[in-house]
């Protein structure tokens, strides 16, 4: 009789446990993060799809001095921060590899902006703001030089023929490849102008303070003041050649058109590059003051020219070679000529062309070109030096030699120091019709400890 008691006590326990297992919530698996290894170190699969993410970044400090040109208004000791992270987003896709990357970068200024943006369809395809495929890159170190390497929206065209070697053709966003244009007068121009003057006129009036019947009173002269206005028509000549500030760009019609064929080897890398940029002027009305042989006046008649469109077109061509010498030695050699492109030869603060008021037409484009030249040495698996140095002609504007070193550290692994250091020499040439004074030329040196984390 207790074995049949003991039996059915279990059988009542198993049947009251399985009906409240019955009403328990079924719990789903957790998916959890898993590690992602298609595409390099630090992805990990975004929970329920096949999308692999990447996070990446820095964050920099920097402490420095510089010269200060004789001008008060200038700091010539200075600190920097800012940061900058990227997030990476890769999958593979029935057109092949996809990837999207952005990066969003801040300062200490309160700056903070979106870097580079771009998307990639398979081998084939890159578009948003990326790095330009006509750029082969600068120096080596903090101070590597001027030259095009930046973010720019573009579609570009990528067509690999194996063994390291491809070619690029793509459409550029020509508004960041602007300079200046001037604005000059081709022949003797007459300008109509008004000019106003005050001047004071005194009259004098005779009055009798004691009434004209009184005998032997006094008499008084009393001046009063006038003050006259004068507007006066006056021509003045502005002669051939006068520089008569810059011109406006207008919007742009046609994108900037770049084209590349690079190949890359254990050896190193090279590349030929060139871009066609579309110049689109503007002429604007001159507000003077000029000159008169008795004042100076503002113009107000507009010259006919004022308002003018007229295109026109520069181009650009680069060529350069980077190799490695040994396994902890890398030299390289860049050189660019552009006529009508300046900003692509690091000339955006020059002029690419120049506009005749009298007519509104684009009458001249500017050349120039630069050499660069860098050298990285690695002493040790965490300590490198690196030096550049740059000379850039453009011509009838300025000279500009820059040299650059940068000595970089590895504390601990993804810790920088560096310690950099540049100095430029600036020479402007005279040059009336573009309003160049050589008297504006000038050297400058700065120097900085930059400490960076990266992740």
């Amino acid at each position: 009789m207790k074995k049949s008691l003991l039996l059915g006590s279990a059988a009542a326990l198993i049947a009251v446990s399985g009906a409240q297992a019955a009403d328990m919530p079924i719990v789903e698996p957790v998916d959890y993060v898993r590690v992602c290894d298609a595409f390099g170190a630090g992805f990990h699969y975004i929970p329920g799809t096949e999308t692999c993410l990447r996070f990446s970044g820095r964050v920099r400090t920097e402490f420095g001095i510089r010269d200060d040109n004789d001008d008060d208004t200038v700091d010539s000791t200075f600190f920097n921060s800012n940061f900058e992270l990227v997030v990476n987003a890769s999958s593979m896709t029935e057109v092949g590899m996809l990837v999207g990357q952005f990066a969003i970068s801040g300062s200490n200024e309160g700056n903070v902006s979106l870097g580079d943006a771009w998307i990639t369809i398979g081998e084939n395809i890159l578009v948003g703001r990326e790095t330009s495929r006509y750029d082969f890159g600068g120096g080596y170190g903090i101070y590597d030089g001027y030259y095009v390497d930046e973010g720019i929206n573009q579609f570009t065209f990528i067509m690999p023929f194996g063994n390291g070697l491809s070619m690029t053709l793509g459409l550029e966003d020509g508004r960041d490849r602007r300079a200046k244009i001037a604005q000059y007068a081709g022949e003797d121009v007459t300008v109509n102008g008004t000019y106003t003057t005050q001047f004071v006129d005194s009259k004098t009036f005779k009055t009798d303070t004691n009434g004209p019947s009184v005998i032997g009173g006094t008499k008084t002269f009393v001046s009063s003041v006038f003050t006259k206005t004068v507007v006066y028509n006056v021509n003045t000549v502005i002669s051939t050649g006068s520089n008569l500030g810059d011109a406006k760009y207008g919007g742009m019609e046609i994108p900037d058109v770049v084209a590349s064929l690079r190949i890359s080897q254990g050896w190193g890398s090279a590349q030929i590059s060139g871009a066609l940029h579309q110049i689109r002027a503007i002429t604007t009305m001159p507000a003077g003051p000029f000159s008169s042989p008795t004042s100076t006046f503002f113009v107000t008649p507009p010259l006919v020219a004022a308002g003018t469109l007229d295109t026109d077109y520069g181009w650009a061509v680069q060529a350069g070679v980077e190799l490695n010498v040994g396994s902890m030695t890398k030299v390289k050699v860049v050189g660019a000529y552009a006529d009508g492109a300046m900003h692509y030869i690091g000339g955006s603060d020059f002029y690419e062309a120049a506009v005749d008021l009298t007519t509104g037409n684009i009458t001249d484009t500017m050349s120039g070109w630069y050499v660069l030249a860098g050298l990285s040495q690695d002493f040790s698996s965490n300590l490198n030096l690196g030096i550049t140095g740059a000379y850039h002609d453009f011509d009838d504007q300025a000279e500009i030699w820059m040299v650059g070193a940068t000595l970089q550290y590895e504390v601990v692994e993804n810790l920088l120091v560096s310690l950099a250091g540049q100095y430029v020499d600036t020479k402007i040439e005279d040059n009336e019709a573009l309003d160049l004074d050589a008297d504006d030329s000038s050297d400058s040196w700065e120097a900085k400890l930059r400490i960076q984390r990266n992740f």
